[in-house]
């Protein structure tokens, strides 16, 4: 596992023991989803859901975001995540919070000690056989920590059908799917109501 792009690029990183089930994003999906946000990505808060050993969250890092918080409730993978944050001294510019996903957004207020702004990018890969990221999405769409013009993007199984537009307190609207396989991202943009537009 490593960096692809941006100033830790090349940079090898620790992954988590063989005899811990978890599926790091492949660089060939990493790389095509920073094409895609790259503009979006510098100086931005970043919210890495069922981090892992923190690949996506690093990578936004390297690309120059200003503050990732990362969200798993695997120890062994927290461990990795840690080691890998250590190894690119990037101790500042990020929380980590060992936490069940779900129980974290719906209890978000634990989220919003850590961050001076609201987030710009969130990216969800929850565990294939879950099907938990139509569910993820949903919760995400009365998310009070996101803006106007925010980016949700899910890696899920192709198995799961993700829906066009959810809405809550934000409006979820899909502005982009991709497969490469078995695995599809969506990207959703966030319209925020306006009486919920007020910033941090």
């Amino acid at each position: 596992m490593r960096i692809i792009t941006g100033k830790f690029k090349g940079k090898a990183l620790f992954s988590p023991p063989k005899n811990i089930t978890l599926r790091p994003t492949s660089d060939k999906v990493k790389e095509a989803v920073f094409d895609t946000i790259r503009d979006t990505v510098k100086n931005s808060f970043f919210l890495d859901l069922f981090a892992g050993s923190g690949a996506m969250g690093l990578e936004a890092l390297s690309e120059g975001a200003k503050f990732v918080v990362f969200i798993d409730k695997n120890g062994v993978a927290i461990q990795t995540l840690k080691k890998n944050v250590y190894l690119l001294s990037a101790q500042n510019n990020v929380s980590i919070m060992k936490r069940d996903v779900l129980v974290a957004l719906k209890n978000y207020q634990k989220i919003e000690e850590k961050i001076t702004e609201k987030f710009d990018i969130i990216f969800l890969d929850p565990p294939f056989p879950s099907l938990l990221a139509g569910k993820v999405v949903e919760m995400l769409s009365n998310f009070p920590l996101l803006k106007n013009d925010s980016i949700v993007i899910a890696e899920h199984s192709t198995s799961e059908k993700l829906p066009q537009e959810i809405v809550g307190k934000n409006t979820l609207e899909k502005i982009k799917e991709k497969k490469y396989g078995k695995i599809a991202v969506t990207y959703y943009k966030v319209l925020v109501r306006e009486s919920d537009t007020t910033e941090k």
